[in-house]
Formats: C-alpha cells, structure tokens, sequence
C-alpha cells in the first residue's frame, strides 16, 4: 500500500462521462474499506453545480469548479484513502473547451488553470478510462457522444503531453477493481493499529 500517512492517498479514475468512473469508485470504497481502511468517495462538484447553477459556459466558472472540488477533496483529509471520479487538474481540460484564445483575460485564466494542474498532478495516483459505453441522458449531463469522445481525447493529451504517469484500466467492474488494487496495493485484513494512550495502559495493567 503506496499510502504513509498522514495525507491521504488520492486515487484519480479519469475519462469522460459515462465510462464507468463513479461506479468503480464506490466498489473500490466498499472493498477497501470492508478491508479496515479509512476510504472514501470524492465525487465529481461539477454535477451539483450544475444542478443549482446550470451547465458552465465561461472559463472563469472553472476557478469555482477548481475550489469546490478541492474543498471536497480536502473534507476527507482523515481517509487512509480516497476515490475520486473527478480531479481539480480536469478544469484546465474544461477550461481548454471554452476559452477564447484571442481574449487576453481568458487566455490569462488558461494560463493560471493550468499552472495549478500541474501544482495538483503530483499529488493524484492516476488512472484512465477509455470509452467503452456510450453515453446516456441522466437529465444532468450535458455532453452528447461527440462532445464525450472529445473530452476523452482531451484528457488523454492532457495526460500524455504533461508527461503524467497513469494507468489505462478496461474491461468489465472485475477487472478494473483488480487492476487498481494491483497498482496500489490491497491488504484484505488491513486493520490500523488502535493507539492506546501510555496513561491508559498503565492504569489496565495495575488493575
């Protein structure tokens, strides 16, 4: 197991939308944490934001998709480890699809998106999903499957021209479980030590 504590380990499952993201992350969360982790599920901000707000148009609203998912990253700062279907290094990939270049102030604020991308990257074990299902209406989701299959190359060349190390992950729920714990390590009887106080101790060993 990668995680040493006392900052969480943050695994990243990347792709677009429908892919199968969310689910691995919760069946991961199960395993893991029927397994005696601390683990949890960071869910993607971007929905619910589009929920209250509707769908993001500018790329100044990226900044406040960056610090809300941030934010919910950092609420789960006690977990061993977390699963996260989305990552704060996605908003330059969004931020990419509606910025206009030959607008000094949006091209300034694809310059700072991606400056904390990078800041963010190292801080993600990553893994990519390619599309293996199409896309499906769920009432929120705004991308049909041309915009889909534009965001999956997005975030692949984002992930490629960085340089970031991440790992492709396919095939049905099974496979992709075990190819995750394959890479972070999985300890079926992981239990954390319980840390008695020295005062505590004592005073069972007088009795």
């Amino acid at each position: 197991m990668k995680w040493k504590g006392p900052k969480p380990l943050k695994v990243a499952i990347l792709g677009g939308p429908c892919t199968g993201k969310t689910t691995l992350c919760k069946r991961l969360d199960v395993d893991y944490s029927m397994a005696g982790y601390k683990s949890n599920v960071c869910l993607e901000y971007v929905r619910d934001y589009i929920v209250r707000y509707g769908v993001p148009e500018s790329i100044f609203e990226q900044f406040l998709l960056y610090e809300g998912q941030k934010r919910r990253e950092e609420a789960l700062a006690y977990c061993d480890i977390i699963f996260c279907d989305n990552a704060t290094i996605l908003n330059y990939v969004y931020g990419l699809l509606s910025c206009d270049l030959t607008k000094p102030k949006e091209n300034h604020a694809l310059t700072l998106l991606f400056s904390w991308a990078m800041k963010d990257l190292s801080g993600y074990e990553i893994f990519y999903i390619p599309r293996e299902f199409e896309v499906m209406d769920d009432g929120v989701r705004y991308q049909d499957q041309e915009a889909a299959m534009l965001l999956d190359r997005k975030i692949k060349a984002m992930l490629d021209i960085m340089n970031v190390p991440y790992t492709i992950i396919s095939g049905d729920l099974e496979t992709r479980v075990q190819a995750v714990k394959d890479k972070i390590g999985f300890d079926p009887n992981y239990r954390k030590p319980v840390c008695v106080p020295p005062e505590v101790e004592a005073a069972a060993t007088a009795e």
